[in-house]
Order: structure tokens, then sequence, then C-alpha cells
């Protein structure tokens, strides 16, 4: 961490900046702290002209395990929720409209995924516009099987209509290779290599001007809103908090009450032999 961050460290190789999440003891929850310092660097980075390529990494066992809650990170008003319906729609707009600021970087971002990358690691991973993964890497939205819909949902984008509904309709996890195969992710390494093979992509990429980065990204962006990437989050907001009221979400939420998070997870994904 650094005196500007909490949650985070970010480094300047060549044209390359690298932001590094640094929670590994809480497997780099995405906290309303964290979200805000990545939003942030991502907006300091882009103001450097002489920045054209961003690589978002983790440290640790897991690049993100989701979202998360460390009391630390929590500022007045955040979690600010009263039970309706329209609390929740609102909450989870609200998180589309955080990684919109990631999506809408001009500059390229490449996320750097080792380990666990699960449920709203997801989000952050899926809204660079590259992801380069550990082969051994474990990706995918667990809590479809009890909680609701992949509040940005970004997953038909990636790797098209059928494997989004076989990922999403079984909540099953795929390795990094198992991601490349189905275009989740553009390239994989070993574990142990993936920050050089990163790095060398970066720089590869940083050998083009900014200019014509910022271009390129711009119309393929804009071909993907065409697509109707904003109209979709909205309405999968809007279904996450309905998936929210769902019976078995609502018994899924009595069981963490009696026996914890980590035990009512197990206990659930015990079916799925996961």
């Amino acid at each position: 961490m650094t005196a500007e961050f909490a949650t985070l460290t970010v480094e300047r190789i060549g044209h390359v900046e690298r932001i590094t999440l640094n929670r590994p003891e809480h497997h780099n929850p995405l906290t309303p702290r964290s979200m805000r310092e990545i939003l942030r660097a991502v907006e300091e980075a882009r103001a450097q002209a002489e920045v054209r390529v961003l690589i978002i990494r983790s440290t640790g066992r897991s690049f993100s395990s989701g979202y998360g809650y460390v009391p630390e990170d929590v500022e007045e008003g955040d979690f600010a929720r009263h039970g309706a319906i329209e609390d929740d729609v609102t909450a989870m707009l609200g998180l589309a409209s955080t990684w919109a600021h990631l999506w809408d970087c001009p500059i390229p971002v490449i996320a750097q995924v080792q380990g666990n990358c699960l449920a709203g690691g997801t989000d952050l991973a899926l809204h660079c516009d590259l992801v380069v993964a550990a082969e051994d890497a474990r990706i995918g939205f667990p809590p479809v099987r009890s909680m609701g819909v992949p509040p940005t949902h970004m997953w038909i984008y990636h790797v098209g209509p059928q494997w989004a509904k076989r990922l999403l309709l079984t909540g099953d996890s795929v390795t990094g290779s198992e991601a490349k195969e189905i275009g989740l992710v553009v390239a994989t390494a070993p574990a142990e290599q993936l920050d050089q093979v990163v790095l060398d992509l970066a720089a590869r990429m940083a050998l083009i001007g900014r200019d014509l980065l910022i271009a390129n990204k711009r119309v393929v962006n804009m071909g993907i809103e065409l697509m109707g990437r904003s109209q979709l989050q909205k309405f999968s907001a809007l279904n996450d908090a309905i998936g929210h009221r769902a019976p078995e979400a609502l018994a899924f939420s009595d069981r963490i009450g009696e026996i914890g998070l980590r035990n009512a997870v197990r206990e659930r994904d015990g079916a799925f032999d996961s």
C-alpha cells in the first residue's frame, strides 16, 4: 500500500501503469473503498499522457473473491438500503455505474487474473478490455445458485449466449485454460510466468501511439454499446434485485444467519461437487 491508497499499489513500467490490489489476507474483496481506489487509480493513470496501457492485477491466492465487507473500508452512505426493492435496484445500478468508469477508460486495460476470480471479481475483470489468466485460475459466478444474477452481466459479450447460459445456469467455474477455449480470456500462462506474459503484451500494445490506441478501443466499445450493453446492465440490475427475493435466496440468507457464510456456501456448492 502507499500513502495515497489503502487497498492497492501503483507502479509505472515504461508506458505501462500497473495497479495491484493488495489485500491478499481477505482475497482482495471489492469493498466500497477498494472500488473507489481502483477507479481513482485508473482516473489518475489516464490523465498522464505518457501512460498508454493499464494492467490491473492482485497479490495472493485470489484476483478477487468478489464483493465484500471490511469494516474499515465502509464510509457513511455505503450499503444504504432500507429493504425496499427499489433501494436494491438502485444499489445494483450503482455497481454498473461504478464499472462503467473502468469500461469507458480511453486507454486499454488488461486484467491479469490468478487464483480465484469469482462473483464480483468477474465484474471487475470483464470490464477490462483484455483478460489474461493463469492456467489454473478459477473463474465463475457461483452466487447465481442462491442469490441472483450478475448485476453488470458482461458475460454474453465475451463468450456468446450459449456459454453465458452454460455458466450462469449452473454457477460452474472454469479454469483459465478452459476460459481461453471459450473466449472468456484472450491468453493464459503458467502462474509463475503470468507477470511477464502480461507485461510483454502491455509493452507490445504500448508500441502504438496513445491516440491510435484510444481510437481503436473507442470503435470496438461502440460496437458493444450498439449491441445493447448499457441497457442490458439496467435490465440485469432489476433482475438481480428480483432474484434477491426469490424463495431460494431468502432461504440461503436465513441459512447464512444460522451457520455463517462460509459454511452456507460449502453446503450449497456441495450439491454441485465443486
